[in-house]
């Protein structure tokens, strides 16, 4: 029987152990914290949004290091190096945006020391 995360909706490991380890956001709990049905698709997730954003900026900056290495072995132009780290920026700009409309406006803004 399938069991699924109660942070984020994704499948667990269902192995012959009690303990479960979610591999898409980190949860770590017993089979009784799972749940037994899969989410809703149309049930806005912010942890299982903010892990495939993650993901996605992960990837851009996997892009941005072959980019830079392409560049440095001769086989693209400056031109090109400057688009990809643009795009990469941008992508950053775009995650804390992400980050700040989760957050919402009802939680206030925390200084870490």
């Amino acid at each position: 029987m399938a069991e699924f995360c109660p942070r984020c909706g994704s499948a667990v490991d269902a192995g012959g152990d009690e303990r479960r380890l979610c591999d898409t956001c980190g949860w770590f709990g017993d089979n009784g914290e799972t749940t037994k049905q899969p989410p809703d698709a149309d049930q806005f997730n912010p942890v299982l949004t903010t892990v495939q954003m993650l993901t996605l900026f992960r990837d851009v900056c996997r892009q941005e290091l072959m980019a830079e290495q392409i560049y440095d072995a001769g086989y693209a132009t400056e031109a090109d190096l400057r688009k990809v780290k643009t795009e990469a920026r941008n992508s950053l700009y775009s995650l804390v945006e992400m980050f700040t409309a989760l957050r919402g406006p009802h939680d206030p803004p925390r200084i870490i020391p």
